[in-house]
């Protein structure tokens, strides 16, 4: 073996392969640097799949926890919704997602506030301003030409979330979502023979 050919470690000695030596040659070197590359690919694939699992974690919390803490914070079963016409434009626009806070007393009604109601000749929620009080409650969409006919306290849901300058609190097309899973679940029904 020539002076050339002869391994590094012979020429380094037993003091400079000591493992108090940080400059010492480990085994991973010696092996081409396999072991090495395979513990960093565990590494990451490892993290990855923490990372992964962080962010189900979260997202489901989100998808499923904060709902059950708007019903709660904001004393009403529906706390969201989404605006399905353009009734309400400007101040809401169809496919836009607006928070709903609950009543608890018919005095918390006022000329002027969007409040949520039932619907009763088809069931469905409405969200119009109120424009008159008495025995029962008149309705009508900022849009809309005419009134709505006549809300029974009882009926009304809540009234939306508003900030501070007294706006609406909504998510632009954030309802469209809403809009588009329902259109789809109406399509399956009529399908199905379902009524609509």
């Amino acid at each position: 073996m020539t002076e050339e050919q002869r391994p590094i470690k012979e020429d380094l000695g037993e003091e400079a392969l000591s493992s108090e030596n940080p400059h010492a040659f480990s085994s991973d070197v010696e092996n081409g640097g396999k072991p090495a590359k395979e513990k960093k690919k565990k590494n990451k694939l490892k993290s990855f799949f923490w990372n992964f699992f962080f962010y189900v974690v979260i997202i489901g919390g989100i998808v499923f926890g904060l709902p059950k803490f708007l019903v709660w914070k904001l004393n009403t079963q529906y706390p969201m919704a989404a605006i399905t016409s353009g009734s309400m434009w400007p101040v809401l626009k169809q496919g836009d997602m607006v928070f709903i806070k609950g009543i608890q007393s018919s005095d918390q009604v006022q000329v002027g506030d969007i409040i949520v109601f039932r619907n009763r000749a088809n069931g469905t929620l409405t969200i119009h301003r109120v424009i008159k009080l008495g025995d029962k409650i008149t309705t009508k969409g900022d849009a809309n030409f005419s009134e709505d006919a006549p809300v029974d306290y009882k009926d009304v849901i809540g009234e939306t979330l508003n900030w501070s300058s007294n706006k609406p609190v909504r998510i632009p097309k954030m309802g469209s979502i809403t809009i588009f899973t329902k259109s789809l679940r109406q399509g399956e029904t009529n399908e199905s023979g379902g009524e609509q």
